[in-house]
């Protein structure tokens, strides 16, 4: 009997060879859908923002608003983006059609039907 350290269940072999694994570890892994890893655009929207407000704090010490202002707009606007990546990668919406956005659980499902329709 060997402790399987990956998936954290108990592989058991016997004389012939054959493997059998317990159920604690093998559920897991079939239970959540495989999906690559993706850049995470939300941290680097999140930094860029918190960069950019700080300079926008120190422009107004420096007494150029104007210039402040701009780059205030831009933080904003940079946090803003931060938001939106965050809620697309945390609720794993994928874009249908112009301005709609779906589940990516919906879509498969629903193409998936689309498929089988297809073949009647």
């Amino acid at each position: 009997m060997e402790q399987d350290s990956e998936q954290g269940g108990v592989r058991r072999v016997d004389e012939a060879g054959a493997v059998e694994e317990s159920a604690q570890g093998a559920a897991a892994e079939d239970d959540a859908p495989a999906q690559p890893a993706r850049f995470d655009y939300g941290r680097v929207l999140r930094v860029a923002a918190v960069a950019l407000l700080a300079a926008a704090a120190a422009l107004i010490y420096l007494g150029y608003n104007g210039a402040a202002f701009f780059v205030a707009g831009l933080g904003a606007s940079a946090w803003f983006l931060n938001v939106r990546a965050t809620l697309i990668r945390k609720h794993d919406l994928v874009k249908v059609g112009g301005r709609n956005w779906r589940p990516r659980r919906e879509v498969e499902r629903e193409s998936e039907e689309e498929e089988g329709r297809g073949e009647d």
